[in-house]
């Protein structure tokens, strides 16, 4: 019979190296959205246990519980482990059961050890004496110690020892709340979802806003963008997770009866930054992101994303795609899930002009929106509609 696996074994990386006071903070945090994602997903536990360095779950699921929990923000990776006692002969024969029932047949291997306590044995006896166990085993595989095909690990914490093959990988960061909110800005592409993730990933709450462009776009942009928001907010355990849809529309119209047809994208953003900017005054959020990449369009050069920062001085623009390849953010959009959205070919603007304003003068384009109405942008915030994504507290 296979030897049980009744734990699951959680890493941490960042957190571990912050002062005691934050660090017991953040980890009370981690601890209650593991809780949390677990009851959701329905994966039953009966204890978490917290040490030095690592989180242990107890439960009798441990495998769907390793892939949940590799799913929270400031988890670095999970494995699902079998337990025994920090005895030598009683880790040397679990530590053998384990290979002979999870290693594949004619495969090479390793083992590798660590220990945090007091012990009459060290790691190197691990490995050396539990090593020659399995080479001399019924299944007689070769060692190899720089590229093995497989390798079996033994964590000895004190009176317990933790034996496992499998890591799954985490999401890493740091656990969601650890920062404030911010407002982060989603359209139906792919790179503004991905920014989102950056930010959450550091323990931001996000705060969506989509801008409807109805009825320079296609009907269903908004639906998607909804999408898009909801697949980021199940990242998200034991927080509200909000969405506002603004209707964009008029003040577009406004900029295009009073401003260089060149210049339309810049008074589209900047816009979009003032609205943000009432969202976020409403929500105690502390910055504003957006998914802008340096020179990918027209509107994203250096000198136009200076002129479109002016717009809102009291808040910081946060743009995490900045210095990204397209590569790049599409190997994270497959990953967070929501690359799917861009098959959907929906056109979310048609207002770009033919020949826009490259190396835009913030002057120039400050002097151009004088003319226009600031009672459409306080219209546009009275008519936004808020879509709940993730309730809470329960």
């Amino acid at each position: 019979m296979a030897p049980e696996h009744s734990a699951v074994l959680l890493r941490y990386g960042e957190i571990g190296i912050k002062s005691k006071q934050t660090r017991r903070r953040m980890t009370d945090l981690l601890v209650r959205q593991v809780e949390i994602a677990l009851s959701e997903h329905g994966v039953p536990f009966s204890a978490i246990d917290r040490q030095y360095g690592r989180i242990f779950v107890e439960t009798n699921d441990a495998v769907r519980a390793a892939k949940v929990c590799a799913g929270i923000f400031g988890v670095v990776s999970t494995s699902p482990v079998v337990v025994t006692s920090s005895d030598f002969g009683t880790i040397l024969n679990g530590g053998e059961e384990v290979a002979l029932a999870e290693f594949e047949k004619g495969r090479s291997f390793k083992v590798d050890a660590r220990r945090v306590g007091t012990h009459d044995y060290s790691s190197q006896d691990i490995r050396e004496k539990l090593g020659e166990r399995i080479f001399e085993g019924p299944m007689k595989l070769p060692v190899d110690l720089h590229a093995p095909d497989q390798e079996i690990y033994v964590e000895v914490r004190e009176s317990q020892a933790y034996i496992f093959t499998k890591t799954v990988q985490g999401l890493g960061g740091m656990p969601t709340g650890t920062q404030g909110r911010v407002v982060c800005t989603v359209s139906t592409g792919l790179d503004s979802p991905v920014a989102a993730f950056k930010v959450m990933k550091r323990g931001c709450i996000p705060i969506f806003v989509y801008f409807d462009n109805t009825p320079h776009c296609d009907e269903r942009c908004s639906e998607i963008a909804v999408e898009q928001a909801r697949v980021l907010a199940s990242y998200v355990y034991g927080h509200e997770v909000k969405m506002y849809i603004v209707p964009h529309g008029p003040d577009l119209d406004d900029a295009i009866g009073h401003g260089p047809k060149k210049m339309t994208c810049l008074f589209c953003k900047r816009n979009m930054l003032r609205l943000a900017r009432e969202i976020a005054i409403a929500e105690d959020a502390h910055a504003i992101v957006t998914g802008e990449i340096i020179g990918e369009q027209a509107s994203q050069t250096t000198a136009n994303l200076r002129a479109i920062d002016s717009a809102v001085t009291d808040f910081p623009i946060l743009r995490p795609l900045a210095g990204d390849d397209k590569v790049d953010i599409i190997r994270i959009a497959r990953a967070i899930g929501t690359y799917k959205f861009a098959d959907e070919g929906v056109t979310c603007c048609t207002l770009a002009p033919q020949y826009p304003s490259v190396f835009a003068d913030k002057e120039k384009v400050e002097a151009a929106e004088k003319d226009m109405s600031d009672d459409i942008l306080k219209q546009e915030i009275r008519d936004a509609r808020i879509v709940t994504l993730r309730a809470w507290p329960k």
